[in-house]
């Protein structure tokens, strides 16, 4: 049994060593602390948000949170080892879990248990808070183009969104959704565009769409940027633009609703959590987004029912004859199985089903 010591080195004067095979470094948290405290369950960052900014302090930016990695911890290498729990951190890893994830930061990219995504990525949101924002941001990116866990991903949507308001970065959600899988136009983004008097795009609308109406994920799974065109042609008819106001909409007695900002559990709740409009209730606003929708979805049936049409006329007779015999092979098939002929008018009608000499 080895501790980490052994490989980052003794704590330097200067800046602190790491593994030279350990990608992104830089966005770790280490402790050289020979006093380990026995859970980071009772420690708390303590920044705070003042006038929609974050404010924190150079003691903040050297707090010890679940992510730090305490190298006087021993570790080992251990093939037979439990999954880390829920909410991990690395003071209760076993030497084994901790060698294994250790490892695993080599190459991020590497399948492994969610317990230890979450645990990198428990730093990677302290540091889009009070650390690297861009290198982070990235590199959260990257885990959520890989690791495809439904709470991860969950978590990380909400992190990416909320701390791009935070750190006054709203260009980074400009194309987040071409960058990585979202779920939907966040509340938080609805709040932001309210309050800065902006327009929806058309490419925020079938992000709400994609959210609040199942029929749209077919359309927008086919060919999203046709539909944000078809959208876009639908906002132009009904409001005079491409963009759709939401400014004029009275919010006032729109339920709220408590969403998680992010689930660093050493950042304090009013961090952690935030109770805000929740616009997909705002009655007014939604029927009118549901009625740009059905419009702009009937508009798609149409366009795709005439491409179909467009390309089966320019079908050769072969390809027209096959489509034909595949189509009565199938009918025929249908109606045996539903015992609607026998066995013996099912081979006379196939046998006719063939093509022409």
């Amino acid at each position: 049994m080895g501790h980490l010591n052994n490989i980052f080195g003794a704590k330097p004067s200067g800046e602190v060593s790491t593994i030279k095979e350990i990608e992104n470094r830089d966005l770790l948290y280490i402790s050289y602390d020979e006093n380990i405290p026995r859970s980071p369950r009772g420690l708390f960052v303590s920044f705070t948000i003042r006038n929609g900014r974050l404010e924190s302090t150079e003691e903040d930016k050297n707090f010890n949170d679940p992510s730090t990695i305490y190298i006087h911890l021993p570790i080992s290498e251990d093939f037979n080892i439990p999954s880390p729990p829920y909410w991990p951190s690395y003071i209760d890893l076993t030497p084994g879990q901790r060698f294994l994830y250790l490892n695993w930061l080599r190459n991020v990219d590497a399948p492994i248990n969610i317990g230890y995504v979450f645990l990198y990525y428990y730093g990677l949101e302290r540091q889009l808070l009070i650390g690297n924002f861009d290198k982070a941001f990235e590199q959260i990116i990257r885990l959520r183009n890989v690791h495809k866990n439904k709470s991860f991903l969950g978590y990380s949507e909400s992190a990416l969104i909320h701390s791009c308001i935070l750190k006054d970065r709203l260009d980074l959600l400009l194309d987040l959704n071409k960058r990585t899988e979202i779920s939907g136009f966040s509340n938080a983004q609805f709040l932001l565009a309210y309050n800065l008097k902006f327009d929806l795009t058309p490419q925020n609308l079938a992000d709400i769409m994609w959210k609040s109406f199942y029929l749209s994920r077919k359309a927008m799974k086919d060919n999203r940027d046709n539909f944000e065109q078809i959208i876009s042609e639908v906002l132009t008819e009904k409001y005079g633009s491409g963009s759709f106001p939401i400014c004029n909409y009275d919010i006032s007695k729109t339920r709220t609703v408590a969403e998680s900002r992010f689930c660093n559990y050493s950042f304090p709740r009013e961090i952690q959590n935030v109770e805000i409009t929740d616009f997909y209730q705002c009655k007014g606003l939604m029927e009118d987004v549901e009625l740009v929708f059905k419009i702009a979805y009937e508009k798609y049936k149409l366009r795709a029912a005439a491409e179909r049409k467009a390309g089966s006329t320019k079908k050769s007779e072969e390809e027209l004859e096959a489509a034909r015999l595949k189509r009565n092979s199938s009918r025929y098939k249908k109606l045996l199985n539903d015992k609607k002929i026998t066995a013996e008018e099912y081979e006379f009608l196939m046998q006719k089903n063939q093509p022409k000499q």
